[in-house]
Parts: C-alpha cells; sequence; structure tokens
C-alpha cells in the first residue's frame, strides 16, 4: 500500500487524454458545421454527401471515446476523476450522435421544406460546440481555469436561446401546419436538435464538476 502510495505521488499525470478531449471536440464541431450545411441546402446531391460527411465523423467519435475509455483502463494517473472523464467524452460523443440523428431523420423524412428556425437552432449549436472547443483546450491548465469558466456561462446563455427557439416554434408549429405528417416530420427534427442542444449544456456541467475538484 505504502508503494502504491509512492508511486502515486512521483509518477507524472498522464498527458495523453488532452489531444484526444480537443480532437473530439474539433469532431463534434465539424458535424455541426456540416449540419448547418445541409439545413441551408436544398440540392439533394449536397446534401448527400454531407450525410455521409457526418456519419464519417460519428465513426471517427465513436473510436475516439473508445479509445479514452481503454486507456482509462490501462492508466495509472489520469489527468482528473476517471468518472469525469468518462462523462465528458460519452456526453461529446452524445452531441454527435444527436446531430448525425438529426441529419439522418432530414433524409429519411424527406420534409417539403426545412423550416428557417431549424437554421437557428444550428447556429446555437454552432456556437455551443465552439465553446467546447475553447474549454477543452484549457482542460491541461486546471489551475487557472477562468476560459473554462467563461465559455460554461456562454454555454448556459445559449441553452436558454435554444430553448426559446424550441418552444416558439413548436407553437407556431401546432398552430399554422396542417398537414398531420409535416407536422411530425418537423417535430422530431426539433427534438432531436433541441437534444443536441442539452447535451452541449451537458458537457458544461461536467467541466464546472471537474473545475471544482481540481480547486
Amino acid at each position: 500500500m505504502a508503494t502504491s502510495f509512492i508511486k502515486k505521488i512521483l509518477l507524472p499525470k498522464e498527458e495523453k487524454f488532452f489531444p484526444l478531449f480537443e480532437e473530439l471536440a474539433d469532431l463534434v464541431s465539424e458535424s455541426a458545421q456540416a449540419l448547418s450545411k445541409i439545413v441551408e441546402s436544398s440540392e439533394p446531391s449536397i446534401q448527400h454527401d454531407l450525410f455521409r460527411e457526418i456519419k464519417n465523423l460519428e465513426k471517427k467519435a465513436d473510436d475516439i471515446a473508445h479509445g479514452v475509455f481503454d486507456a482509462l483502463d490501462t492508466t495509472f494517473i489520469t489527468p482528473f476523476d476517471r468518472e469525469d472523464i468518462h462523462q465528458l467524452v460519452s456526453k461529446m460523443d452524445d452531441i454527435l450522435d444527436y446531430i448525425n440523428a438529426c441529419s439522418q431523420q432530414v433524409k429519411l423524412y424527406k420534409p417539403k421544406k426545412l423550416l428557417p428556425q431549424f437554421k437557428e437552432m444550428v447556429a446555437v449549436i454552432i456556437r455551443g460546440c465552439d465553446q467546447l472547443k475553447i474549454a477543452t483546450k484549457e482542460l491541461h491548465n486546471l489551475k487557472k481555469p477562468k476560459k473554462i469558466s467563461d465559455a460554461c456561462v456562454k454555454i448556459n446563455e445559449l441553452e436558454n436561446v435554444a430553448d426559446d427557439i424550441y418552444h416558439q416554434l413548436l407553437s407556431e408549429l401546432f398552430e399554422t401546419e396542417k398537414n398531420a405528417i409535416e407536422l411530425i416530420k418537423n417535430k422530431e427534427i426539433l427534438e432531436t436538435l433541441e437534444l443536441a442542444t442539452d447535451s452541449i449544456e451537458d458537457v458544461s456541467d461536467i467541466l464546472k464538476t471537474i473545475i471544482i475538484k481540481s480547486a
């Protein structure tokens, strides 16, 4: 037991996790940018390439997540709490899963038109992902967490914006959309976009927990 304690003191913290966090945040951000192009385009050939791009990004993210989970099992010392690393990576991966789910809904449902508010929601997702990129780049510097804290505050503000867009559009859909099938299609796409913004806020909450534990 004494030997284990001494090793824990003397061994440096494992640094290989930080590039993986940043790479995962980059992939999430790229997928959000691709989704933005999907909801802005009405050209099937362009959309088709973007559907495939997001699917490929999701696979890369899954590979990184699995790599992190494997590393947790074989690494003696981690930069911060193992459970928080697991949650951080899982929730970032969730964002990309919801972005991919939304792109697949657009692909499969083929709504007659993509509502302009979808663009607003995706714009909020992009801005949230930008803040996640800022925050993950600062995880190696937890003794000076201001940039992470500022990013978390902005993410919470963006979540409030997304909630407003979601509730307003949901109300408008039920009030103005006379085609029940189109209503269902648009409602499900909207709900998936909302889940993506919720997951961004979930990551923010994990980041705040990491900061508190490292104080």
